[in-house]
């Protein structure tokens, strides 16, 4: 299902607002050095996580990225699309809070156009799916990003409740750090997960009317972000695929058991 609005003027071929979706698309390359050096580093870290558990001691952040990677969609998972996973100097950049929007109500918005909340989390994977064949420079399909970021204690359970607010308070948009968004639209959080939330922002970084998606759920203590956009129409507003969202919300639920 895609919602339609405006068109903007300046926009058509490129990926539009929120800032960061054209990054994650083409941030590791297209199958190059910093995707492979990645995945290897996540083996890696994966089998050091294992090891510590067994020892009983805690898990530190590089432990927690690793249990992300591990529960994160994988190319048999996806039916066929390609997994695009971020290099490590990239991925840094997302996942953080701090936003400096006005109202202030609407932080929590602004936060999420790069994935970031507050709390921070204490680590945060992002990588997206993608259609096998489009490129960078010649984009076909319908990309998912997805975001996936661990909370300790009460964390998750509050970036949830602050978008909830944010979405309720903000209908009528915010200033934001990297553009003017001009409305905000709930949309239907469809039971996922523990609890859920799910919304449209309208606006963009350079005066355009185009609108993204955003559904955020909570699996036990960690927050899992999606954001669906059309490649050969970035200014439509697409939900992301069903059967993707739950094939990444139940490897969520397994790992936590």
């Amino acid at each position: 299902m895609r919602i339609f609005r405006r068109r903007c003027s300046w926009c058509a071929g490129a990926v539009v607002a929120p800032v960061l979706l054209g990054v994650v698309a083409c941030g590791a390359g297209s199958g190059g050095e910093g995707e492979r050096a990645g995945e290897g580093k996540g083996r890696d870290a994966s089998q050091g996580v294992k090891a510590e558990r067994a020892d009983g001691q805690a898990q530190t952040g590089g432990d927690r990225r690793a249990a992300l990677k591990e529960m994160a969609l994988a190319a048999e998972d996806v039916g066929g699309r390609r997994i695009r996973p971020m290099n490590n100097a990239l991925a840094a950049a997302f996942g953080k809070g701090g936003s400096i929007a006005d109202p202030a109500r609407c932080r929590p918005l602004d936060d999420m156009l790069s994935y970031g909340s507050s709390p921070e989390p204490k680590a945060f994977h992002p990588l997206s799916v993608v259609e096998k064949g489009s490129t960078y420079n010649e984009p076909k399909g319908t990309k998912l990003v997805v975001g996936l970021a661990a909370h300790d204690g009460s964390g998750a359970k509050k970036v949830l409740a602050k978008l909830r607010a944010a979405v309720t308070k903000c209908g009528n948009g915010f200033e934001g750090g990297n553009g003017a968004y001009n409305e905000v639209q709930e949309q239907s959080a469809e039971g996922l997960g523990d609890e859920s939330v799910s919304y449209v922002v309208w606006g963009g970084a350079h005066g355009e009317d185009a609108g993204a998606m955003f559904t955020v759920v909570r699996s036990g203590s960690t927050v899992v972000t999606f954001n669906a956009t059309d490649l050969e129409a970035p200014w439509e507003v697409t939900k992301p695929d069903r059967a993707l969202v739950k094939a990444q919300l139940a490897k969520v639920a397994k790992a936590a058991h």
